[in-house]
């Protein structure tokens, strides 16, 4: 059974219409890229895979529970239960200026009551290491390169130890040197 299953699924913004029928399947360890041209629906298909975006129609579900079925949504609790089985990075880090590299990891586990503070800490630093950041755990965004920052929004989206982890352009405000660097650790991941 796939780990993730998108039929059919459809999305307007007033009449331009930006999803049109997609459909694909994905199973355990697959790495799948979406390509196209800017502004051919992408980040609008990861956004909505995650329920940022609500779709018009169609069927998307994690390990055959439903997300939306036939455009109507599951209760919200069990969107909410499904889609945190996912982790999202973003093209533009979203990290939190005004916390340290590992508050910005943490706060979701803390904000969701997940795990002790103990543990978080632990699985940060890990998670830290595994990205090549382990010394910058106390320092501010603001003190980090390009790459370094998607690489703690890296961390950060595995924090949640997702099942299924989606990418929307996670290279693209980086320069050739830092998406070497960004892509080395998503290939380690894979």
């Amino acid at each position: 059974m796939p780990i993730l299953e998108v039929e059919n699924i459809k999305k307007s913004f007033d009449s331009l219409e930006v999803l049109k029928q997609i459909s694909f399947e994905v199973n355990k360890n697959d790495v799948i890229a979406v390509i196209g041209p800017s502004g051919s629906g992408k980040s609008t298909m990861l956004r909505s895979l995650v329920h940022l975006e609500e779709l018009d129609g169609g069927n998307v579900s994690v390990n055959g529970n439903y997300i939306v079925k036939e455009g109507i949504y599951s209760k919200p609790q069990l969107v909410k239960q499904i889609t945190s089985k996912m982790g999202m990075v973003f093209q533009h880090f979203n990290l939190f200026p005004h916390l340290t590299v590992v508050e910005n990891l943490e706060l979701a586990p803390k904000l969701l009551k997940q795990g002790s503070a103990e543990q978080n800490r632990s699985l940060s630093m890990e998670l830290l290491k595994k990205v090549g950041l382990s010394d910058k755990a106390d320092v501010l965004p603001s003190k980090l390169s390009g790459g370094q920052k998607q690489r703690v929004a890296i961390a950060r989206a595995l924090m949640r130890k997702p099942e299924i982890l989606l990418f929307d352009e996670p290279t693209s405000a980086l320069d050739p040197e830092l998406t070497g660097e960004v892509l080395r650790v998503m290939k380690d991941l894979a």
